[in-house]
């Protein structure tokens, strides 16, 4: 079987954070359970967490399929080197 990744949905964190009306990246963060350095690393390579798909359904009510896909870790680690490129 090939292995797979939680990737969330281009975008979708920073939506999210201005849905939310939580200005700094700290308030976002701590709203979601995780640290500063965890949701940026989330940002630069797009991969989610459990924890962060937990703590974004608790403090919004998003459900995982409105947050990410599980996407083939081959495709998921090119997509976000092909979208780097391409901006």
């Amino acid at each position: 079987m090939a292995e797979a990744k939680l990737m969330f949905n281009d975008g979708f964190l920073d939506r999210a954070q201005k849905m939310s009306g939580l200005k700094t990246v700290e308030s976002f963060a701590g709203a979601i359970g995780v640290s500063e350095s965890v949701l940026n690393n989330a940002r630069k390579t797009n991969v989610a967490t459990t924890a962060m798909l937990i703590g974004l359904y608790k403090a919004f009510g998003f459900q995982p399929g409105e947050v990410c896909k599980v996407r083939p870790a081959a495709i998921a680690n090119t997509s976000k080197v092909e979208t780097e490129v391409a901006a």
